[in-house]
């Protein structure tokens, strides 16, 4: 049986039956007593079942009482002490390890060694495991490492081992995923954000139109109602000449075309009362109606209309309101066939509807178009707040992240096709990269119109390109800081010496001085 250990130590079967181990096993317990001396001399704690089977495997081999029992014991308790230990010291045993991924680096790139700084490294694992170790070896051992450090650069031993590789290949999947999630959350939001822009942007478009034809269809209806009003004295033919007059049609191509603006101004209310529905917001109501029997909205906040109106009321206007009604809703929404026409009595109707009906369903276009333009107007000033705020403080974030995990992925890409990826020093280089860049997105646009230059660019862009290279932005900001606040230049002394400068009244009375000494000399 063979227990490999950490120091490579192997346990051998012992030779006969009659209690007595190989000579390689003496030899094990003598490492191990002295791996568990050193491990005393240097304050390593063993656990104490260890020690006693060192211990029960020493009494053994003096008493010819070894056995399967023991042996197993004691190369299982030699293993894990080897492992505790780390002799000659943990540093060492570190410098080792590193030493030899530096070793094989070298030999599969193709880098060239000095053998005998190699052989110095062999002979030091070596005594590593032969517990043989001593000052001269470890001297050499160190001026052979540092001479291969030098050839592999810019290689070093943290960069060239497994933690290395692992850690690599774990950054790359941790920034790649990262990269995957923000693509798929800017896409996202950007496609939202293009959408509910349109929507604003119609019913900003159509709002202006229906405000406009509004008043001038009011007044064409009140002129056609005072025309029907006159008609009904000259008789019925009267009528129906009217229906198509040259005003009346002028009247129809306006109705239709405001009809058709309602609907389309419902129809992108309603896309955007799904979207705020979807997530949770409620549907999109009046701000100056009830919510619909069983319908809860929490953006129009119904609790606040409710208590300014009585319950009689409301209920009510909930009997008759449109939107509460699809029956009624697509009655006030479409136009009735035909346009401006006397409506007809309905069979059995002794009371028929007088001709004026006809004008009054187009004041009731007017009336819903009321209802449906405070709807379009808070909608908008929602989207309009929504995107303003997701598109300067959101999106900017978002992008900087994303350049930043770009600018990662290439930075770990090339550190390990180089070998050069270290598993402590890059962690912290590429959150501080992140960070920066979370910092440099949520500040961009305070710097837009200056970065942009009289140039067409979007900070949304310039938010990828700063976060991309946060180290050039806080450059530039640096610079701005300069240019901004300049450092005081110290006032030079008189005459290249040391002490304060002279005030000017000072400088004063020496020139007066100088000029009057100069005056007497000339005199004499």
């Amino acid at each position: 049986m063979s227990v490999p250990s950490s120091q490579g130590i192997a346990a051998p079967e012992f030779d006969n039956g009659n209690g007595h181990p190989g000579p390689r096993v003496a030899k094990d317990v003598v490492k191990c007593e002295a791996l568990i001396s050193h491990a005393a001399e240097t304050g390593t704690s063993l656990e104490k079942t260890d020690v006693d089977a060192v211990r029960d495997a020493r009494c053994a081999i003096d008493h010819d009482t070894w056995n399967h029992a023991i042996d197993g014991g004691f190369y299982a308790a030699m293993s894990r002490i080897a492992a505790a230990v780390q002799y000659p010291g943990r540093k060492i045993t570190e410098d080792l390890d590193h030493c030899r991924d530096l070793v094989s680096y070298a030999a599969q790139n193709g880098k060239l060694l000095d053998e005998n700084d190699v052989e110095a490294m062999s002979k030091a694992r070596d005594a590593q495991q032969s517990h043989t170790w001593n000052p001269d070896l470890e001297a050499s051992f160190y001026a052979a490492m540092s001479r291969i450090a030098h050839a592999v650069t810019p290689v070093v031993a943290e960069t060239a081992g497994d933690d290395a590789r692992h850690g690599a290949r774990r950054a790359i999947r941790i920034y790649t995923r990262s990269a995957v999630a923000l693509t798929i959350l800017v896409v996202s939001l950007s496609c939202v954000l293009f959408v509910v822009n349109q929507i604003s942007t119609d019913i900003a478009i159509v709002v202006k139109d229906n405000d406009a034809a509004a008043l001038t269809l009011h007044n064409q209806l009140q002129s056609h109602a005072v025309a029907i009003t006159e008609a009904k004295v000259k008789g019925t033919d009267a009528i129906v000449a009217l229906q198509n007059s040259q005003p009346a049609l002028q009247i129809k191509q306006e109705l239709q075309q405001f009809a058709t603006n309602n609907r389309q101004l419902f129809a992108d209310v309603s896309r955007i009362s799904s979207l705020t529905t979807s997530v949770g917001l409620g549907v999109i109501r009046s701000p100056y109606k009830p919510p619909c029997p069983g319908e809860k909205t929490v953006l129009n906040f119904p609790s606040a209309y409710a208590t300014a109106h009585s319950t009689g009321y409301i209920e009510h206007e909930e009997k008759d309101d449109w939107q509460c009604n699809l029956a009624i809703a697509r009655e006030v929404l479409e136009i009735t066939l035909p346009l401006l026409a006397s409506p007809h009595a309905e069979p059995g109707e002794k009371h028929p509807p007088p001709p004026e009906d006809a004008v009054a369903q187009g004041f009731q276009k007017i009336a819903v178009y009321q209802d449906i333009r405070a709807m379009a107007l808070y909608v908008n000033d929602i989207i309009l707040s929504i995107v303003g705020a997701v598109t300067g403080f959101m999106l900017p974030v978002l992008y900087a992240w994303l350049g930043a995990c770009a600018a990662i992925l290439r930075q770990l890409s090339a550190d390990s096709a180089a070998n050069t990826f270290h598993p402590e020093h890059s962690k912290v280089a590429n959150r501080a990269h992140v960070t920066s860049a979370v910092i440099v997105g949520i500040s961009i646009g305070l710097f837009s119109k200056l970065l942009e230059g009289g140039k067409e660019i979007s900070p949304l862009a310039i938010a990828f390109i700063a976060g991309y290279a946060s180290d050039k932005f806080f450059f530039f900001v640096d610079r701005l800081v300069g240019a901004i606040f300049p450092a005081r230049v110290p006032d030079k002394p008189d005459g290249g010496r040391g002490g304060s400068p002279r005030s000017p009244r000072a400088a004063a009375s020496k020139a007066s001085g100088d000029d009057s000494a100069a005056a007497s000399k000339h005199t004499s």
